[in-house]
């Protein structure tokens, strides 16, 4: 009879980052504890988050899960990467990084390392994404595959229910539920700080792609994403603009970086025309944003390029 995987010593450490919404996170972890895989350690970010929360996940969990507490909110990149070191000092040979409003199935990380184990071309796998239907899943998927469109600056979903227990490629994962091989991560590097917010995690898994490892979401392996609706700020507009057009200037040519900056001049464009004709705010901060992302474009390969593999 064929040894388990979990019995012979792979750790996996599973991260979850913390900012708001505390009962999306002791739901989260409450799944993540219930899975049937032996060797798991669950970490929760506090991404500089609501005084008391650090104390209220350690008095619900205990020793069941490992608190860290950042201190400031590092954005979503610099909260995994403390997850993602701490996952690397105890020798973990897979790390999962979750965003906090999602729920696993119990077998879903023994399908994930049964994945890993069967293909290690792959650097970073998936889980199959369900989430209620609406307009970010028509079907109840939110994401089975993904790929990067860096001339029009954006990544668009597959929302068509996959099957099957091996690994079918993508063009990146989503950084709502990144399965990292950590031998992949030690040679390409963590997420990158300084993004902040958005973009991260095609960056990373551009990062991995470039390096030679492939990407994967594995459709029998299943979590749940709670969507709580498209919160639009100031904050979230300006890294948005912003980070597209560093991530294309990255891994984009010149004419391709050329292309990007028209369709998000076109959609901020768009924003303005609403501001001005139906009394939206104004996008004051995406424009701010695009504004940054062209200095930093311009600045070019010697600013952004030097950090890659």
């Amino acid at each position: 009879m064929p040894v388990s995987v979990d019995r012979i010593g792979l750790l996996v450490v599973s991260i979850v980052v913390h900012y708001g919404s505390l009962d999306d996170t002791r739901q989260c972890v409450r799944s993540l504890l219930a899975c049937s895989y032996e060797r798991h350690s669950v970490v929760v970010v506090d991404n500089g988050s609501s005084a008391g929360d650090a104390e209220r996940l350690l008095a619900e969990f205990g020793a069941r899960v490992r608190v860290i507490e950042s201190g400031k909110n590092r954005g979503f990149g610099g909260g995994a990467n403390l997850g993602l070191q701490w996952a690397q000092a105890q020798d973990a040979t897979y790390a999962w990084v979750l965003n906090n409003d999602t729920t696993v199935e119990p077998t879903c990380i023994r399908q994930l390392v049964d994945a890993m184990e069967a293909s290690p071309g792959y650097g970073i796998l998936s889980p199959q994404i369900s989430a209620s239907i609406g307009p970010e899943a028509p079907s109840g998927i939110w994401y089975s595959g993904g790929r990067v469109l860096l001339e029009r600056a954006e990544t668009r979903h597959s929302f068509r229910r996959a099957e099957g227990a091996s690994p079918v490629e993508t063009g990146y994962v989503t950084g709502c539920a990144m399965f990292i091989r950590c031998a992949a991560l030690a040679i390409v590097g963590s997420f990158w700080e300084p993004l902040f917010l958005y973009w991260e995690d095609v960056d990373l898994s551009l990062r991995m792609r470039r390096a030679g490892w492939n990407l994967g979401v594995v459709p029998d392996a299943l979590i749940h994403h709670e969507i709580h609706g498209s919160v639009v700020s100031g904050t979230l507009e300006y890294y948005h603009f912003r980070n597209a057009l560093i991530v294309v200037r990255t891994f984009g040519s010149r004419p391709t970086t050329a292309a990007a900056l028209l369709f998000l001049i076109g959609r901020l464009a768009r924003h303005w025309a609403r501001a001005l004709f139906r009394r939206r705010p104004a996008p004051t901060a995406a424009t701010r944003g695009l504004l940054t992302g062209i200095v930093l474009a311009i600045k070019g390969p010697a600013t952004l390029a030097d950090r890659l593999p």
